[in-house]
This record gives C-alpha cells, sequence and structure tokens, in this order.
C-alpha cells in the first residue's frame, strides 16, 4: 500500500513539474537605456522566455509604438532604428512589419526553436522621447510595453544620463494599462537610475519608470532637427492634402480657361423645335451627352418613327413589338432615325422588347450614340474630357503618393482606398436628383432638393464616422487618407461634369431648348394666350410627344393635351384613337381618358424593357501616448512647458510601450 502511494505520488509531482516547466513565459526582461546628448535613446532589451513549441515555435516578436500625441493635440512620429537582433549571444533573422501604430519586429526564421531557455537581445536606437519642462527635463519610458502576451517573472531597468548628469527624482509604476501599481523599487548611482519589479508581471501588464533631471543634461532640438521632425510628422498629409490642392487648383484652372458655359440668354416659351433638330439630338445637346447611354433618345425616336408612320407600337403586356410599316424608308430622316428603321428591316420587319438580354440590342444602342456623337463632336460642347483625364491620373498619382508616404500596412491602405466608391456614390445620386430637379419644378422638385440635401448630410456623417474609425483600428494616418481619398473622388465627379464647356452655338440651342421645355410644361389656359402659339390638336400633340419625352415632361404634355380633349370634344368616346400605338383592349372611352398617362409612360415602358445584361449585371435605360506642451521656440520638438513637470506617472504612459508575443 505505502509502494502504491508513494508511486502516485511520485507521478503527481512529476507530473506538476511538467506542466511547470510547459509553461511559456518570459523568465526575465532587462533593458539597458542609454540617454545621449543629443536626446537619442540607445537601448538594449534583453528578453530570456521559456519556449515549449506552443506559442513560441519559430522565436518571439516585439511591437513598439512609433506614434504619440504632441503638445497641440496633433500626432508625432518617434524614430525606431534595430542595431542588432541576437538569439543566445548568436545574430538571429528578424523582419519589420508595419502594424497599427508602429512597428512589429518578428524574430526568427523558417526553423523551429528548441524547447527551453532562450536569451533574445534587441539593440535600437529611438528619438524625441524626452519632454523639456521649465524646471527640469524628463523621461517617462514604458520598459516592457503593456501588450506582451506572456506573464513576466521580473523586469529591470537601467536609465543612464549622459556625463556629468544625475536624476533629481525617479518614479516607477505596474500594472495593466492606466494602473498606478508601485510593485518596483527604484535607486540612483551616478548619472544611472535602476528600477526593479518586486513582483511578477501578468499577461498585458508592464513597468513604466520616470526619471527626472537638470536642465541642459540634454541639448534641446535644434531649428534644423525640428524641421526634420516637422516633415516626418506631416509628409503624408503634404503629399495627400497638398495634392488635393494641386489637383483642386488644376482642375478649376481649366473651369476658368475653357470649361465654362456661356451665359444663357433670356428664355422664353418656344413652340418650335429649335433648327428642326431630331428628338435624339435635342437630347443629346439637352443633357451635353448620354447620361442614360442614350436609351431615352432611342425611345423617343421610336416614337417619332412611328407618329411619323414608319413603325406601330404595340402594347402586350410586358413586351413592347416594334412592327415596320410598308412607309418606305427616307432620305429626309436623321441618320439615326434611319439607322433604327434598317435594322428593323434586317431583322425582319420587326422587334420585340422584353427586358431579355439581346447582344443586337446592345449593338443597336452603340451604334445609335455613335451616329449622333460622330456627326455632332464638337458642334454643340467641348468635353475637355483629354484634360479631365488628365486630372484623373494625376489624382491618382496623389492618392498613390499619400499610400506610399502614410506608414501604413498594406492591408490597411488598401482598405482606405477601397472606401471611394462612397463618394463616388453619394456624388452620382446627388447629380441625378439635381438633373430631375431641374427638369421638375414645384413641390416635386422641392423634394429632389431636400434629397441632396440629405445625401449631403449623410456623406458627412458616414466620412466622420469611417475616418474616426479608421484612426482607432489603423492609427492616425488613416483619417487623413479617408479626407484625401473622398476630396478626390468628389473634385474629379463635379469637375468632369464642370468642364463640359458649350459652344455659343450650342449656348443658343439650348436657350431655344429650354423655351420649348417652357412651352410643353405650360397648363393649356396659358398656352393659348401666347401670341401665334400653334392651337393645341392631335398633331401638335403627337409632333412634340418625343420632344417631351427626351426633355423629361412627357407627363404635363399629355396631362395638357388631356384636358384640352375633354374641354374641345363633343364625343369623348371617339374623338382621338391613334393608328400607330395599340393598345390593350379597353372601352373608347377609358381609352382617351387614359390616353394621356398611356402615351405619357411609353418611354418609360419601352425603356423598361430595354433592361439588358452586359457582362452579366443589369442595366436599367433609364436610368500614443501624450506629449506637454512645446517650447515657445518649437512647434514640432517633444516640447516644453512654461510650468513643472507632469502629474504622477501610470502604467502604459509616456514613450516605449508595445509588447509582443511568440510565433
Amino acid at each position: 500500500m505505502q509502494s502504491f502511494l508513494l508511486r502516485w505520488t511520485l507521478v503527481l509531482v512529476l507530473g506538476f513539474s511538467a506542466t511547470a516547466r510547459a509553461e511559456e513565459t518570459i523568465r526575465s526582461f532587462d533593458s539597458d537605456i542609454q540617454i545621449q546628448k543629443t536626446g537619442i535613446l540607445a537601448v538594449t532589451e534583453t528578453i530570456t522566455v521559456n519556449a515549449e513549441g506552443d506559442r513560441i515555435r519559430h522565436g518571439i516578436y516585439r511591437d513598439f509604438p512609433l506614434y504619440f500625441e504632441k503638445a497641440d493635440k496633433r500626432v508625432g512620429k518617434v524614430s525606431f532604428d534595430i542595431l542588432s537582433v541576437e538569439r543566445d549571444g548568436a545574430r538571429e533573422h528578424w523582419t519589420a512589419e508595419t502594424i497599427v501604430g508602429g512597428t512589429r519586429i518578428r524574430i526568427g526564421g523558417g526553423d523551429i526553436v528548441a524547447p527551453g531557455k532562450h536569451v533574445y537581445r534587441i539593440a535600437y536606437l529611438t528619438d524625441r522621447q524626452i519632454r523639456f519642462w521649465r524646471d527640469v527635463d524628463q523621461l517617462v519610458w514604458n520598459v516592457t510595453g503593456d501588450g506582451w502576451q506572456f506573464p513576466i517573472e521580473v523586469v529591470t531597468a537601467r536609465v543612464t544620463l549622459p556625463d556629468g548628469g544625475q536624476p533629481t527624482n525617479v518614479g516607477a509604476s505596474t500594472g495593466p494599462r492606466g494602473a498606478a501599481g508601485r510593485d518596483a523599487v527604484a535607486e540612483i548611482s551616478g548619472n544611472t537610475a535602476t528600477f526593479r519589479t518586486t513582483k511578477p508581471l501578468g499577461i498585458l501588464e508592464g513597468l513604466t519608470v520616470d526619471v527626472q533631471m537638470p536642465k541642459d543634461v540634454v541639448d534641446l532640438p535644434s531649428i534644423p532637427q525640428e524641421k526634420t521632425w516637422w516633415w516626418r510628422d506631416n509628409l503624408a498629409m503634404v503629399v495627400g492634402q497638398g495634392g488635393m490642392a494641386a489637383v483642386f487648383v488644376y482642375f478649376l484652372a481649366i473651369w476658368l480657361l475653357i470649361g465654362r458655359d456661356p451665359k444663357p440668354g433670356v428664355i422664353f416659351p418656344q413652340w418650335r423645335v429649335p433648327d428642326e433638330l431630331s428628338p435624339a439630338l435635342l437630347g443629346y445637346v439637352d443633357e451635353n451627352g448620354f447620361p442614360d447611354g442614350g436609351w431615352n433618345a432611342l425611345a423617343a425616336s421610336l416614337i417619332d418613327l412611328a407618329v411619323k408612320g414608319y413603325v406601330t407600337l404595340q402594347s402586350l403586356g410586358n413586351v413592347v413589338k416594334i412592327k415596320q410599316t410598308a412607309k418606305p424608308l427616307s432620305d429626309a430622316l436623321p441618320s439615326e432615325q434611319q439607322l433604327l428603321l434598317q435594322s428593323i428591316q434586317d431583322w425582319g420587319g420587326s422587334l420585340s422588347l422584353n427586358g431579355a438580354y439581346a447582344p443586337r440590342i446592345v449593338a443597336l444602342g452603340e451604334n445609335f450614340r455613335a451616329v449622333i456623337e460622330g456627326e455632332n463632336a464638337g458642334r454643340f460642347y467641348q468635353s475637355n474630357r483629354e484634360l479631365s483625364v488628365l486630372g484623373l491620373v494625376v489624382s491618382l498619382g496623389v492618392a498613390i503618393g499619400w499610400a506610399f508616404s502614410s506608414g501604413l500596412r498594406g492591408a490597411d491602405t488598401v482598405m482606405v482606398l477601397l472606401t471611394a466608391p462612397i463618394p463616388l456614390l453619394l456624388g452620382w445620386l446627388s447629380k441625378v436628383f439635381l438633373k430631375a430637379r431641374q427638369r421638375r419644378g414645384g413641390a416635386l422638385g422641392l423634394i429632389y432638393l431636400i434629397l441632396v440635401i440629405v445625401i449631403a448630410l449623410s456623406g458627412i456623417v458616414a466620412f466622420g464616422a469611417i475616418a474616426s474609425e479608421f484612426t482607432i483600428s489603423m492609427g492616425p494616418d488613416a483619417a487623413n487618407g479617408t479626407l484625401v481619398v473622398w476630396g478626390l473622388a468628389l473634385l474629379n465627379q463635379i469637375f468632369f461634369a464642370l468642364n463640359h464647356a458649350t459652344s455659343k452655338f450650342g449656348r443658343e440651342i439650348k436657350d431655344r431648348i429650354a423655351g420649348l421645355r417652357m412651352y410643353l410644361n405650360l397648363a393649356e389656359k396659358d398656352r393659348m394666350n401666347l401670341e401665334g402659339a400653334e392651337p393645341m390638336s392631335p398633331s401638335l400633340f403627337e409632333a412634340l410627344l418625343p420632344y417631351a419625352i427626351v426633355l423629361g415632361v412627357e407627363k404635363p404634355w399629355s396631362q395638357s393635351f388631356e384636358a384640352w380633349i375633354g374641354a374641345s370634344a363633343t364625343e369623348p368616346e371617339a374623338t382621338y384613337v391613334p393608328l400607330w400605338y395599340l393598345g390593350q383592349p379597353t372601352r373608347i372611352r377609358v381609352e382617351i381618358i387614359t390616353l394621356g398617362a398611356s402615351l405619357g409612360s411609353a418611354m418609360a415602358t419601352i425603356a423598361s424593357d430595354f433592361k439588358l445584361e452586359e457582362a452579366g449585371a443589369p442595366m436599367a435605360v433609364r436610368a500614443p501616448a501624450s506629449e506637454p506642451a512645446n517650447r515657445t521656440s518649437s512647434s514640432s520638438g517633444s516640447g516644453a512647458s512654461s510650468g513643472s513637470s507632469g502629474s504622477e506617472t501610470s502604467s502604459g504612459s509616456g514613450g516605449g510601450g508595445g509588447g509582443g508575443g511568440g510565433w
């Protein structure tokens, strides 16, 4: 029985011993901090670990913060230059990685380290860590950092001042960030202050030391040094925001020199089509091109051909059928309408539009646009596209320059750049609603304006939220990058739209188009008061209906026609039945009452049937630690205050810090 108990006791003891040996921990963390006369710190950290192949398989990593908050609340950046890295007395392979707010030194290669005790030694230089006060200078140094993933059994630190200097006051704090634990002792011997913890530190706990020294032991930063630091702190901002300002000046200069439209003339209602433009060409001039891909103009052209007797339109549920009549094709027709008729003829004299993807319709739309654009290039306006594209290229260069100067990780930089579609989408929506507001006055125009304001406010809120989140998760350069990316996106959108310069002839035509839109929007009683205006009739209604469609005023034009029918017809059931538009069979009276709305929505019906899939996508037709106040002669150094030294030190404050783990 005794031998049995002895055996099990031995097994338990050995088991507990194995468990203790298997724990991965930092046995000791020793830091030697040499303060040079120039203020640079030469730091050597000796970290003794117990590795068991769990988290420490290839080696360890050490994180070091690079940013701190200056007295003006802006962010400064310290240097961090590795001198040497060793393991067990021999040089060891290491790599540097950018992490949020700092640098990670990954120590070790592809080999697996043997279990047991290993001694890592890291030597590096860092600057801007001394605080310059009125009466004393001070080093607050986070020796270990509070981000270690292992407990630390004991920490020792030695802070050595330049020759002739002696610490006047020392202090230490331990525990997690913000704690004021006092589990450490300190002593001064000559120009060295020595610190040692009196109890082990847990995971995410550290030691911070505070050493005060007489003035002039460390040199104040020189003016050239402060200028160097300023560029280090602000290079990404200068590249990003300075580049964005340059892009703005470039675009503004183009707009002022060649991008501004001539001033509009006096606008008054006009009932004649300007220079006998076709519906498609009139829409092209009014829109400065085909922002919707030209489908609206194509639909209006089909209705114009129907009114002229070349085709008939038949509505069959969700399908619109276009059928060519026997009327021969005329050379007097506009080129784009000849193209449409020839295409329908080549397809057997009929065409059905049901929303399904059809390559021949895609090709027809492209050819339709090409005919109009080719015949009228430079006639009504200049796009100045080449100069705008040059601005876009410069903008991309600015974004790339910011990315390389920001110091963010590659993945974080990509994340910032990928927010660009948000302002692009918001800008596009604003443009759509502003264009709709131009076309639709009254209460509907006010609604569109309110929507634009809501979009703008949403963009501001979204920018603030994203910039704030990025700053927290990626570091201070992320907010600057978000501002640059969003600003460049909006500048290119705005000036791509503004730099379409209307010619003098184009301005005259636009004024007359505006007069035609005004006429089509008038109520029938107001139209009758216009001197010389042609009285309303089915032929006038049909002739101007395609133009009303491309100008977006088909609804008031159709409603005016309805009102005229109701006021003038003695037999409403038989007053007007178009031969070119075959709707669903209904009673004549219902047909007359609903005809305005039916014809007014004919374009939308056709356009909605042009929901083509291009490349598989549906396309609608219409569619750190804080720093005290700077010395009065400087704005970018570690700083000097008009008061005495700062408040009592807590764990995690000051320079240094970071943490580490195994990999």
